[in-house]
């Protein structure tokens, strides 16, 4: 009678303390979507926001997948998603869709990291996760949920391996960046299955090898679809310069962590000896090394640094599911953690201040004059006259309209996204635009005295501010000139 008493205690116990544990998980998961609904119906998507919805919108499944997405250096899985969604929904549904997305990253971290319940906490409302590719609607917003799945799954990858693949297939149609991520990966499942060849069957091997091909075949669609025409405007080339390769993967790897070089440096150093006891350091090796190479080689961009910090969290929550080696059990090993646990919430904690900041301060200003001028346009009216704007930023505009609606665009017919081509058809030289004497002109990011056009009515500076950690990163204003009224058309 007695034991089965202590049996109704023990069990009544391990159900509080369920509830106990997921009411806690939920609260955070909730707090992490009122603030980043919050910060959504604040933030004015900007041009790259824009091209990807535009390109979805503006192009037939084919012509995205094996035309246009050359000239954006990047797999279509993110466009494929918005082909629906662009051509039913209002634009500002790109917020939305990233948002849902970030969420359920956020929920498979919250649910099944093996971190200690700090780490987990602020993880979610770091800079990336929760701002960069959260906020931002861009391809990048795929990446913490689908790198939080595989960590998820990857301690058993050799028995769920046609599940394993998907997801690093996923991975690799994301990102050109990730693609070499998803090959690193594969190549340490690759070495791991070599060490245990004697323990697979028949079956199981089987298994791995379509696997293998499958993958083999992602990689080979992301190659012609990706492949650069001739006539591409943007990053063309490679540039190999070792010096260069060797200070940008330093600067971008600090800047990727604490942005404090000595405190990154001591970080990476801890980190390194902590894979290497876990067994995960080619794994943090490959998928570092060749993100930087092309980093250094291809192009980069201050928001590529996300990617080097959710392999960092990708490769920790892996090493975190593995056992402790001989030798490195006891206070040693307990010393180590609690050193490399104090090391994450150090990032952690810059990186959540980074994201406040970055919140706040879109709240406070525009991000892109994209929608103010769409609104301009609207209230004026002037979508149907003749309007000319100039660079790629302002395709920002574009998505609040069904047409394209820049007459120096493509003869303002669709599509209305940026064809990063040098043959592209459009008139961006400002004498050629004056002597055409569009209604209403549009300069993107204009200069500092560009306030006087001749025969045109300056209308004002629409301000845009690309906020980045703690600061502003870029301005993204928009000069606004109207055609004077005693100026008539040729």
């Amino acid at each position: 009678m007695e034991s089965q008493q202590q049996s109704i205690r023990r069990v009544a116990q391990n159900i509080r303390n369920h509830v106990k544990g997921d009411g806690l998980l939920y609260l955070i998961l909730l707090i992490y979507v009122v603030l980043i609904f919050a910060v959504i119906r604040v933030h004015e998507p900007w041009a790259d926001e824009a091209q990807a919805w535009l390109l979805a919108r503006d192009s037939t499944p084919f012509e995205l997948m094996f035309q246009n997405l050359r000239y954006e250096g990047h797999p279509g899985l993110w466009y494929l998603l918005l082909i629906l969604p662009s051509k039913l929904l209002p634009y500002r549904a790109i917020s939305m869709i990233a948002a849902l997305i970030a969420i359920a990253g956020v929920y498979v971290l919250l649910r099944y990291a093996p971190f200690p319940k700090p780490i987990r906490w602020l993880l979610p409302f770091s800079y990336f996760v929760f701002y960069q590719y959260g906020v931002i609607a861009r391809s990048y917003v795929l990446l913490p949920l689908l790198f939080f799945l595989i960590a998820h799954v990857y301690k058993e990858k050799t028995t769920r391996i046609y599940q394993f693949t998907t997801l690093i297939c996923l991975l690799a149609y994301t990102s050109v960046y990730t693609s070499l991520v998803a090959l690193s990966i594969m190549l340490v499942h690759l070495a791991d299955l070599i060490r245990m060849r004697h323990e697979l069957d028949r079956e199981l091997i089987g298994k791995q090898i379509k696997a293998y091909v499958g993958f083999a075949l992602v990689l080979v669609l992301i190659a012609i679809q990706l492949w650069p025409p001739e006539d591409v405007s943007f990053a063309r080339g490679f540039h190999f310069n070792l010096l260069h390769s060797i200070k940008l993967s330093s600067t971008v790897f600090n800047e990727a962590m604490t942005e404090v070089s000595y405190l990154s440096a001591l970080i990476l150093i801890l980190s390194l000896r902590w894979f290497w006891q876990r067994g995960v350091f080619l794994l943090f090796l490959l998928s570092t090394l060749s993100v930087l190479t092309l980093f250094s080689i291809k192009y980069y961009n201050s928001w590529h640094q996300g990617i080097l910090f959710l392999v960092w969290i990708f490769v920790m929550w892996i090493s975190f599911q593995r056992p402790q080696s001989e030798g490195n059990t006891g206070r040693l090993g307990g010393v180590t953690k609690k050193v490399v646990v104090g090391s994450i919430l150090l990032v952690l904690g810059i990186q959540v201040f980074w994201a406040g900041a970055v919140s706040i301060a879109d709240s406070r200003g525009p991000y892109s004059a994209g929608e103010d001028i769409a609104e301009y346009i609207r209230s004026h009216p002037l979508e149907h006259k003749k309007i000319y704007a100039t660079t790629f930023w302002s395709t920002a505009i574009q998505p609040y309209f069904d047409e394209n609606i820049f007459a120096n665009h493509n003869h303002g017919k669709k599509p209305a996204f940026w064809r990063w081509s040098l043959g592209d058809n459009r008139n961006q030289a400002l004498d050629e635009i004056l002597k055409a004497q569009p209604d209403l002109l549009i300069i993107g990011r204009p200069e500092d005295d560009l306030r006087v056009l001749p025969g045109y009515t300056f209308v004002g500076i629409f301000p845009g501010e690309i906020y980045w950690k703690n600061r502003i990163k870029e301005r993204n204003d928009f000069a606004l000139f109207r055609l004077s009224a005693t100026v008539s058309h040729p």
